[in-house]
């Protein structure tokens, strides 16, 4: 699986990458869980829906948001993708060189479930996300629940103006609960 995460020679530094990934199963806190490729159609056919995107799920670390455009989601084959203009300020600037180095390597969401079924895995019963009924936030992430597989971490700096692959045991995801709007 691949993962992108670019930094384009613009006015704006741009991030893109999987915030969430489709049919993959996660051991989280509230037990095994996974989304269904449909999970998020219903969040991203509302054109009143407004994400967010915070460094680590913490909101005082605004980097962009849909309404702004600065934040575009859409829904791939693997998962959930993200591109995000990073802002021009400390933390924005963080992100990049995080990026470049190789250092920021997941993402994650934060939301409020919708329907899900229970399917029995290998490692026991299941929670499928069939839909999200709110998408808080779309977050770089430190530690990410959900675990990839092998891949291309591609980044494009700016004072490099090319792309760099690096091969890395890539951690793609991770999804939060949240139990309050």
């Amino acid at each position: 699986m691949v993962v992108a995460l670019r930094a384009e020679a613009v006015a704006w530094n741009r991030l893109r990458g999987l915030a969430s990934v489709f049919d993959e199963v996660a051991d989280t806190p509230e037990g095994l869980e996974a989304f269904d490729r449909a999970a998020f159609d219903e969040i991203l056919a509302d054109t009143a829906n407004d994400t967010v995107a915070l460094w680590n799920h913490n909101p005082d670390f605004l980097l962009g948001r849909q309404a702004s455009g600065t934040l575009t989601l859409r829904a791939i084959d693997d998962g959930l993708e993200f591109d995000l203009d990073l802002p021009n300020t400390s933390i924005g600037n963080d992100l990049r060189e995080l990026a470049r180095r190789g250092d920021l390597r997941g993402a994650s969401i934060g939301y409020v479930p919708g329907k899900v079924r229970y399917d029995q895995g290998d490692a026991g019963s299941v929670t499928v996300n069939t839909s999200v009924a709110r998408l808080r936030d779309v977050s770089p992430v430190t530690l990410p629940a959900y675990k990839g597989t092998n891949g291309t971490l591609a980044l494009r700096a700016a004072e490099f103006g090319r792309i760099e692959p690096v091969r890395s045991q890539l951690i793609l995801a991770r999804a939060r609960r949240l139990s309050t709007l």
